[in-house]
């Protein structure tokens, strides 16, 4: 059995479910304890609000990580958000992470792809017994234009802890940053 985790814009969704597609890419390290705060580089995609909300002041936070506007390709565009009503809504967007992982082994090396459907099992568990995670998180612009994560790592941890509960695979802390990196 194979699962996959897939993550839209920048508030994530792991819906892990079984998929027939055999997957040949590397597997990366094992699950790390880690809690350092690397300093992420990512540009946005384009991405359309579904849902406005309408946040009271920033949070200010001790940890966060940065993101400067480096990352991705030269031909991609910056997306067109509003940074100081970015909700906690799902946020539709033009690309999405996506990673695969077999049963009893990592998740394997993921990959951004344009925004689309995902093959799906009629037997999975997310469809017939409600298996199922979503790890949210939420960005902020700086005046410089960098954007801040509010603490990955430990969104990341608390995704793992859920799997666990659950019985499911989670990719590492490292897998989950970079997929947050990429989208």
């Amino acid at each position: 059995m194979e699962s996959s985790a897939v993550l839209g814009g920048l508030q994530p969704n792991f819906p892990l479910c079984p998929s027939r597609n055999p997957s040949s890419t590397p597997l990366l390290r094992p699950f790390s304890t880690s809690h350092s705060s690397p300093s992420l580089s990512v540009k946005l995609q384009k991405q359309l609000p579904l849902a406005s909300y309408q946040a009271a002041s920033p949070s200010p936070f001790r940890r966060y990580s940065t993101l400067s506007n480096t990352f991705v390709n030269e031909t991609s565009e910056l997306a067109d958000i509003e940074w100081d009503s970015l909700g906690f809504a799902f946020l539709a967007t033009d690309y999405m992470y996506v990673m695969k992982c077999a049963q009893g082994e990592n998740f394997s090396k993921g990959e951004l792809q344009r925004f689309g459907n995902i093959e799906l099992s009629p037997s999975a568990g997310v469809l017939n017994y409600g298996q199922g995670l979503f790890e949210g998180m939420k960005a902020y612009r700086k005046q410089d234009g960098n954007i801040l994560l509010f603490r990955p790592e430990e969104n990341a941890l608390r995704m793992r802890l859920g799997a666990e509960r659950m019985c499911m695979p989670s990719p590492s802390v490292e897998q989950f940053v970079e997929a947050v990196k990429a989208t």
